[in-house]
């Protein structure tokens, strides 16, 4: 590979590119992929059809199918494939891959669930103490057993790839290159790796099985196990494996089964040691119900993958960013009132739908003079707004008659001397905003 790339950072820029695809290109396009790489290079089918149900099988391929099937993604999402493989691959290696052909094999290296682990203590609260060893944890990451659960991470980011923007997990690589190198020459000092195994993946039944008579934990076929705490640490593993397959030692581990909402109190806890951004510490901490509004907007509808906890501040917004966790869930909580969970998931039906209407009638006006209509701190108006129409039955389709996009322009209106060259509005500002969006509901709805 190119100097400074190595098979693991393929990996995650490839597990990247397939969620970019999920989210940007016709599910139709899987079925090109499957049969170009079938018909060329003989790979079997059910492979590659289930890279798309488990990113984490990326681990389970030949370094040659990695780089096809990568190439394949980087074609359908536009980007410049000549530029790509120039990046990641030698000239060599480019034509070794072109003229690859599968030829079946078992590998010794895959290991499947169900699975029986020995000498585990239980903990209480459903956790549980164990060791693996290094070889045994590096197998369980090749055969995608080991999955990076964005939603209970500590963080992702968003970078741009040849034009096409991609959520990756925040990994350093010198940290990897260091953990490897002192695995590699036996002093690193080993500590608690801690997983969850993923709820309702195993394929029957509960994910694990207590013994407490024999002290043996049993993790069902079809569990994901998701790393709560310890990612760097088990990709230098895997990093040290791929060097010498007979790497010594092992990792204690804590494993759980518990929920994602679960999951993030733990991060909570966690924050104690490690410290997080406040905004990331809302998110996982989960306490009222704006916080569950917030949640289900990032991951569906209009705001998916747009609300970034990257920072508190508004000027941690990039690409296609729309606001941060921070600001919306203030905002919510400033003008809803919340009681409970069914409160919250009828609220977000209701935001979404409002913004299926503002994105697709003023989708023109994003990257323009009145681009203030999607600035993340007037999205406070747009909050009262949906209220005004929601307490009033008024459908969503009739902000064309109330939103005057004259209102919005980014240097001749009263808003852009509200919302200018500010880090955060104060409460005169938010007043100011908030009798703006008043005042065009009422001139609109008469």
């Amino acid at each position: 590979m190119k100097l400074g790339k190595d098979n693991e950072q393929l990996e995650i820029e490839v597990k990247s590119l397939i969620s970019a695809f999920s989210s940007n290109v016709d599910k139709d396009e899987v079925d090109l992929i499957v049969e170009h790489l079938n018909m060329k290079h003989g790979i079997e089918s059910a492979k590659i059809y289930s890279l798309f149900n488990n990113v984490n099988n990326v681990s389970k391929l030949e370094f040659e199918e990695i780089a096809l099937f990568g190439q394949q993604l980087v074609i359908k999402l536009g980007m410049n494939q000549i530029e790509w493989m120039n990046e990641w691959f030698t000239d060599r290696e480019q034509k070794e891959i072109g003229g690859y052909q599968f030829v079946g094999s078992s590998s010794t290296d895959i290991i499947d669930f169900p699975m029986t682990i020995h000498n585990v203590t239980d903990l209480g609260d459903g956790y549980y103490n164990a060791t693996l060893t290094r070889k045994e944890l590096a197998r369980l990451y090749k055969s995608g057993k080991l999955d990076y659960n964005a939603n209970v991470q500590r963080g992702m980011k968003k970078v741009v790839r040849f034009g096409v923007e991609i959520e990756k997990p925040i990994i350093y690589q010198s940290k990897i290159t260091q953990i490897r190198n002192e695995i590699l020459k036996g002093v690193l000092r080993p500590t608690t790796i801690t997983l969850n195994a993923h709820q309702m993946t195993a394929l029957e039944g509960v994910e694990l099985i207590y013994d407490d008579k024999n002290n043996t934990l049993k993790i069902n076929e079809g569990t994901v196990l998701d790393i709560v705490d310890g990612m760097h640490r088990l990709l230098g593993n895997y990093s040290a494996y791929n060097k010498d397959s007979n790497i010594k030692g092992s990792f204690p581990i804590t494993i759980s089964n518990k929920s994602d909402a679960e999951v993030k109190r733990y991060q909570v806890d966690l924050d104690k040691h490690t410290p997080l951004s406040r905004s990331r510490v809302e998110e996982l901490d989960n306490k009222s119900y704006s916080n569950e509004v917030v949640n289900i907007l990032k991951v569906e509808g209009q705001l998916k993958n747009r609300i970034t906890s990257a920072s508190d501040a508004k000027s941690s917004i990039k690409g296609s960013d729309f606001t941060t966790y921070k600001i919306i869930n203030t905002q919510i909580n400033s003008v809803f009132k919340l009681d409970s969970i069914l409160d919250a998931r009828k609220l977000a039906k209701a935001i979404n739908e409002y913004l299926v209407y503002l994105f697709g009638i003023y989708k023109n006006y994003m990257v323009s003079d009145y681009s203030l209509l999607f600035d993340a701190d007037v999205f406070e108006g747009h909050l009262h707004l949906i209220k005004l129409m929601k307490d009033n039955e008024i459908p969503f389709e009739k902000i064309e008659d109330i939103i005057d996009i004259n209102e919005f322009h980014k240097t001749e209106s009263k808003l852009s001397k509200i919302v200018s060259g500010k880090m955060k509005l104060n409460v005169k500002d938010r007043k100011a905003l908030i009798k703006i969006f008043t005042d065009m509901y009422k001139k609109g709805v008469k």
